[in-house]
């Protein structure tokens, strides 16, 4: 039996209503700026619980575009270094400079002991990671950093819709949200993004921005092609109507194996706050002795499991930031020893009971 570590999920019941929707789609040949994309974004933003909801084509797209609002012009923004490349690319697509932070081991999400260290007079906002899915239990000591010194907060929810703190969702806790929805994420439109936001002004400058920077017919800003198409945004729909019932089966699958993992003296998995809903994009668990490659090595080969790191090396660490901005092995500590200890359980909605056996005996045969 192999279990891959994740993967998208498309209940049966709905793929012929989804091919309906798309033949109706090629016979009108209304492809783009169509009646799917509008209700996709209606339906997300009242989801979310904000004002406005705009759909890119992917959630670096969706970065891109909410930082270009800012006018960043050679300032900074604070990035946590344990995140996906792009997180860091579009601060310095969007004429910025990204300022590397350090992360909780406890949660493997933004430190904002470090983050305070970091401000500076340059520093125009702090993009906060909902990493794998948990948003920080720190989530307001960022809000009231961002409200002392005049920063704009940036919340990275690409691993995060459905996920929530004291009720309110992701995408709602800071003055912009940006979401993913490719494959693997706890819903996908194949490849997209959102934005979500309260400010109409952000709104109305990132439908103009993702189409070229038209306005009122003629091109008064430098946009790009950042559009989703009605294709994408009818995947999407339906897997919005399932996302309360994709988090609940995450949440089960992560219940699992904390009940069966939760004693082995050599693994530590991360707490979520009794106040959290989790959405488990992944789901990392922390190796006290072993480095995770060499772990995720042995299980392809010898039982094909396919564990996962989220990220890893840090972006920090990364070619291109090393060369660009120098960075260098020791300024992170935590991220550089913690993530290469770090691995990702199989997490998907339609993953087995018995490949979740599988997983959990596996694990307690070799890390010990």
């Amino acid at each position: 039996m192999k279990i891959v570590n994740a993967k998208p999920y498309f209940p049966p019941d709905d793929i012929d209503p989804i091919l309906n929707d798309i033949k109706e789609s090629l016979k009108t040949g209304m492809l783009t700026f169509g009646p799917n994309v509008s209700k996709l974004e209606k339906e997300f933003s009242e989801y979310t619980g904000v004002k406005y909801a705009i759909a890119v084509n992917s959630g670096t797209s969706a970065l891109e575009v909410a930082l270009r609002f800012y006018d960043l012009a050679g300032g900074e923004v604070i990035v946590p270094t344990n995140s996906f490349v792009a997180s860091a690319n579009a601060v310095v697509l969007a004429g910025g400079k990204p300022v590397f932070v350090d992360i909780k081991k406890e949660t493997l999400c933004i430190n904002p002991e470090d983050v305070r260290k970091k401000i500076t007079s340059k520093t125009k906002g702090i993009m906060v990671v909902h990493l794998a899915g948990l948003i920080p239990p720190e989530i307001k000591e960022i809000q009231e950093i961002c409200k002392q010194n005049g920063l704009f907060l940036i919340e990275d929810a690409a691993h995060a819709p459905g996920a929530s703190v004291d009720g309110k969702k992701a995408g709602s806790l800071g003055d912009v949200g940006c979401f993913s929805f490719f494959p693997t994420k706890p819903m996908t439109t194949g490849e997209g993004g959102m934005i979500t936001t309260n400010n109409e002004k952000l709104y109305e400058f990132a439908k103009i921005l993702r189409h070229h920077g038209r306005e009122d017919s003629v091109y008064r800003k430098i946009g790009y092609n950042w559009r989703m198409s009605e294709i994408n945004a009818i995947l999407g729909v339906y897997q919005l109507k399932r996302l309360d019932e994709f988090i609940e089966k995450r949440n089960y699958v992560a219940k699992r194996y904390v009940d069966e993992l939760s004693n082995l003296e050599s693994l530590t998995l991360i707490h979520v706050p009794s106040n959290t809903r989790h959405s488990f994009w992944k789901h990392p668990v922390i190796l006290n002795s072993i480095k995770a490659p060499n772990l995720e090595k042995l299980f392809l080969e010898k039982y094909q499991i396919a564990l996962g790191t989220i990220y890893y090396p840090p972006i920090h660490l990364q070619p291109f930031y090393k060369d660009k901005f120098g960075y260098s092995d020791g300024m992170l500590p935590v991220s550089e020893d913690i993530l290469l200890r770090e691995t990702c359980l199989p997490m998907f909605v339609d993953i087995s009971d018995e490949m979740i056996d599988t997983v959990i005996k596996c694990i307690k045969l070799e890390v010990k």
